[in-house]
């Protein structure tokens, strides 16, 4: 299994007790739709919508600035000034300046009489004009029926996908979640003919890169935002730990979906609950004994093993009874001679599954 770390924050809140070392997150090998909507709240592409509640059609208004901020112009935006160039767009709407933009970059057309109908939906055919636009595609790639064209390239080249709507269909958030991820990880049409790479996706402009199987690679732009890890008291809410509503969380448990009662439970029974969270996404990954393949354990320490080759290092502590491989540089200065580890201590650590079936620490609480 493929894992990666970050370095945790150390940071004293109060209810928690502070751990040091890196957070066990496991790579994608496919995305979900609120991984994907998370990865464009991290960018700053889209807001923190709630898919499930807004099936309503996505406005042109609306969709403008979703184009205006996957562009190289969401860091001019504030210089504008609500000006309109179109009657039905008040100067003063706060979607004038992507209006304007969109309009100005050529991504979206206005309708005769100088109307842009920024309360209508925004249908599959104007959206695949402007990400096909916000790509380097032209007019002039394209003969024929236009509208027809755009959307069999839109389909051939991936930007499209998990979208099953006609070309006169308006798009929902969904809809708008996968469009603008589908982008990201396409090809520009500099780079159409070129073999997929982190250096020929649109979504370079941003940072993104790709896993191996040519998806996001999600954990490098959640893990940017993410803080911890923090072990949640018995006494205690997740409230004493997130910045944000509880009402509002997105929570796993273990990997799994879970809850904020799941996971205070879980910490009320005594079982050790370590939380990490990002405050843009509003996401909350906990840890607790009862994971599969990650999780947390504690007991005390009845043995500290070190390399043959260097007696300073440990290789790997036994726990309650039980032998765990030492995940990193952090976990393995806690249990060495400069640490404040010793056998017969009671400590609770963080652990992952790796490739081997070998139980490895991540994190130990303080």
């Amino acid at each position: 299994m493929n894992k990666r770390f970050i370095y945790g924050s150390l940071a004293a809140v109060t209810g928690i007790v502070s751990i040091v070392s890196y957070t066990p997150l496991t790579a994608f090998a496919s995305t979900t739709l609120t991984q994907r909507k998370n990865a464009l709240i991290s960018a700053k592409i889209i807001e923190n919508f709630d898919v499930t509640l807004n099936e309503q059609p996505v406005s042109r208004a609306q969709f403008a600035k979703m184009l205006v901020m996957a562009s190289t112009y969401h860091t001019m935006v504030a210089a504008e000034s609500n000006v309109s160039v179109f009657s039905d767009v008040l100067s003063t709407s706060e979607y004038a300046s992507y209006i304007r933009i969109a309009a100005e970059q050529g991504w979206l057309s206005a309708y005769l009489g100088g109307l842009f109908k920024p309360d209508q939906g925004i249908k599959m055919a104007e959206a695949e004009k402007a990400c096909l636009t916000l790509l380097g595609y032209s007019n002039s790639d394209f003969s024929g029926n236009l509208v027809s064209n755009r959307n069999a390239k839109s389909t051939a080249i991936g930007l499209v996908e998990n979208i099953s709507k006609g070309v006169n269909e308006f798009l929902t958030y969904e809809d708008c979640v996968n469009l603008f991820y589908n982008l990201m990880k396409t090809n520009t049409y500099a780079n159409e003919s070129s073999t997929k790479s982190d250096n020929t996706i649109y979504g370079k402009i941003f940072g993104f890169n790709l896993s191996d199987n040519d998806e996001l690679n999600l954990l490098s732009t959640l893990e940017s935002n993410l803080k911890g890890p923090y072990l949640l008291k018995v006494d205690k809410s997740l409230s004493s730990i997130i910045p944000f509503s509880e009402s509002s969380a997105s929570c796993t448990l273990n990997g799994e979906t879970s809850s904020v009662d799941e996971i205070e439970d879980a910490a009320s029974s005594g079982d050790p609950v370590v939380v990490y969270y990002n405050s843009s996404t509003k996401s909350v990954y906990a840890y607790s004994s009862s994971g599969s393949d990650m999780g947390t354990t504690t007991g005390t320490i009845d043995s500290i093993y070190y390399s043959s080759t260097n007696l300073m290092t440990p290789t790997s502590v036994v726990i309650g009874g039980e032998e765990f491989d030492i995940g990193n540089d952090d976990v393995a200065y806690a249990f060495s001679v400069y640490g404040s580890k010793e056998v017969d201590d009671t400590v609770t650590v963080v652990w992952s599954l790796s490739s081997d079936g070998t139980k490895e620490i991540t994190a130990v609480a303080k």
